[in-house]
């Protein structure tokens, strides 16, 4: 599909450019010009997919709900991190705890798709990037993304545990036309500067963020006993990518965060002039080495991951903070090692695929509980995997996964069997329906093993079934993505407090039951060569319930919209993007501030978030081009937890680029 897709362009290519020049046919020229452009715009509104099946297939042959963010898509949206680029995706409701995604200790931001809270597996070029039940994009500066993959549904039986509501894949860049960049931002909150440089067979970024402070950054009401507040921030950000062949690739990524955050005590609804100081000095790296060679249908990836979070705290009086010290709560040592390779055949005159993989993952942690006493241990997990794709008649195929893993454990060894069907039906050459059925399985986050205050017992793992089936349809100018699913877990991994009388510690612990049954809708329209839009709505319906005679509890927000229009005209593209998270779940307070699950107060929603952005992209010539970002234009205090933190207010930045 994708040689023919090439041939049909290059054919297009050919025929636009040399044949009117050898023989002047002008009205020929334009026919063939306005096919090579219908081509083009066909080809961007079905793009290929490598996540979803582990092999290279357009998005309309894909057997699963998929979304595909290019460059070009990201460059156009002005956004800052790869968190905002996904959490605009139809089927992602974030769990964020600062603007951006920013993360503080413990309080860990994170993808979620379909609703399920630590159930989305992140891959850069294929490397697993998750640690400790977590995922973060921290790591990944925008300027290095060639193109985002989000395969929503369970893909555990190709990815394993961690893949039970959808993978996430960002491919970065490998090289290409000798090229530097020089850039520096300024806004009204925040600043950075980057230089990145591209080659033939590399690409290399480095930058600096700085954060200003804001006084609040948390949701309150009288008398609510403490409100949150940022202080100057600073993130460094480095990227280096090497191919030395078509096939073979080298990345590294390095984030080293130093995040500001205070706690100020309130009494009555005023500001006491004491609380609590908090800094995190957060340590990332991702190191990942490729090798994958498409026409054998042979890849194998060797990624390491670690993370270092060393948290202090001082105390604040009459407005002035103390000197800090070591705070143990959140202090991790985190670390991974993956080695996954696979091997693919064509069968039955290329008409079927087989795939089999082998999957080896370490984990290791460390947490601290005080100056002398901490938790280390480590997680092997090793895995066999196979896929068989076969084509029963040129309109219907099948593929049948199948994931046998094992988990040598710190504490609790498993075995498990993990399958997955998916059918295809072309309906025409531009619409396809798919069915996507699979078990996801995830083991409790390692460190939860040696916790000894739990009392909540044993943690035992979350599994359960995801179903969905939807339809594609590719036109030249506009595509549509419908689906429907289901998904319905057993002892889902959630806190809960270990003494309903005392509120002060939550422990990972299982709940009995968690579904979800939605819909989700996806359209793209190129209206022209200069307009382009793109719409999403997901309405479901997530809930759990905490016991086996409890009631069901809405879990997450049951109504996500999103809006884009793209418009370009010259030397000039404009962007305004819109985002709606409504009916969402209850906030952690209730009406009198206090914690509703604590006191029994009557508890109230989430307000609704309103997120409204635009950019503006002009380019001057082939060395000069601005940029400048309006974010929350609409000025809200956009709420993204149920714990009432808050995003940015309005914010801005101008940003000039020099490229030589």
């Amino acid at each position: 599909m994708k040689q023919s897709r090439k041939g049909m362009l290059m054919a297009a290519l050919i025929c636009g450019t040399i044949v009117p020049v050898l023989f002047g046919g002008t009205s020929a020229y334009a026919a063939e010009k306005k096919a090579e452009e219908d081509a083009l715009a066909t080809f961007e509104l079905n793009p290929m997919v490598i996540t979803a099946q582990r092999t290279e297939l357009s998005d309309l042959d894909t057997p699963a709900g998929t979304s595909v963010i290019t460059a070009a898509d990201i460059e156009r949206s002005g956004a800052k991190t790869a968190y905002e680029v996904i959490e605009r995706q139809v089927g992602v409701v974030n769990k964020a705890y600062g603007p951006g995604g920013r993360e503080y200790g413990g309080s860990a931001s994170r993808i979620t798709i379909r609703g399920l809270d630590k159930g989305t597996l992140v891959l850069v070029n294929g490397a697993p990037i998750n640690l400790m039940n977590y995922n973060s994009t921290e790591g990944i500066p925008v300027q290095a993304i060639e193109k985002i993959e989000m395969v929503r549904g369970a893909q555990a039986a190709l990815y394993g545990a961690e893949a039970m509501g959808g993978v996430v894949n960002i491919i970065t860049k490998k090289g290409g036309k000798s090229r530097t960049t020089l850039s520096y931002g300024a806004g009204n909150y925040d600043q950075k500067w980057s230089v990145s440089s591209t080659g033939k067979n590399y690409m290399a970024y480095i930058g600096k963020e700085y954060y200003r402070s804001r006084d609040r950054n948390n949701n309150y009401v009288s008398p609510s006993s403490s409100s949150w507040s940022l202080r100057n921030s600073t993130k460094d950000n480095a990227f280096v990518s090497i191919s030395p062949t078509d096939k073979l690739s080298f990345q590294w990524s390095h984030t080293k965060g130093r995040y500001y955050r205070d706690s100020w005590s309130r009494k009555n609804g005023a500001l006491t002039g004491a609380g609590t100081a908090y800094f995190y000095a957060d340590t990332r790296d991702n190191i990942s080495a490729v090798y994958d060679d498409k026409n054998n249908l042979f890849k194998s990836v060797l990624a390491y991951n670690r993370r270092k979070v060393e948290p202090e705290r001082g105390t604040i009086k009459n407005w002035s903070i103390g000197p800090l010290s070591w705070y143990y709560s959140s202090r991790w040592n985190l670390e991974s090692l993956t080695w996954d390779t696979q091997k693919g055949w064509k069968l039955n005159g290329d008409k079927d695929t087989l795939i089999v993989g082998l999957n080896f993952l370490r984990e290791k942690a460390k947490t601290w509980q005080s100056a002398t006493t901490y938790g280390s241990g480590d997680r092997k997990t090793y895995a066999l995997y196979t896929s068989y794709k076969h084509q029963f008649s040129p309109k219907f195929e099948a593929t049948l996964g199948l994931r046998a893993l094992h988990v040598d454990d710190y504490s609790d060894n498993q075995t498990k069997v993990l399958p997955q069907i998916q059918t295809l039906y072309r309906l025409s050459d531009k619409a396809s329906w798919y069915i996507n059925v699979g078990k996801a399985f995830q083991m409790p986050a390692l460190n939860q093993y040696w916790n000894t205050n739990n009392p909540n017992g044993k943690v035992n793992p979350q599994e359960g079934w995801t179903y969905e089936t939807g339809v594609k349809i590719v036109n030249k100018a506009n595509s549509w993505k419908f689906d429907v699913f289901h998904m319905d877990l057993d002892a889902k991994l959630d806190w809960k407090f270990a003494d309903p009388a005392d509120k002060s510690t939550a422990y990972l612990s299982n709940i009995g039951k968690w579904k979800n049954t939605g819909a989700e809708l996806e359209y793209t329209q190129n209206v022209n060569d200069n307009l382009k839009m793109r719409f999403g709505l997901m309405l479901a319906d997530p809930k759990k319930k905490e016991d086996d005679g409890a009631s069901f509890v809405q879990d997450q927000a049951k109504l996500q919209f999103t809006a884009g229009v793209d418009y370009q005209i010259g030397k000039l593209t404009a962007n305004l993007n819109y985002l709606l998270v409504a009916k969402r779940q209850n906030s952690y307070y209730n009406t009198d501030g206090k914690k509703y699950a604590d006191y029994g107060g009557t508890p109230r929603s989430l307000s609704n978030r309103n997120l409204l952005n635009a950019n503006f992209i002009y380019k001057a010539d082939d060395h000069h081009s601005f940029q400048f970002s309006l974010n929350n234009i609409l000025d809200k205090d956009d709420v993204i937890n149920e714990y009432e933190n808050w995003g940015m207010p309005f914010n801005c930045m101008f940003t000039y680029n020099y490229s030589f």
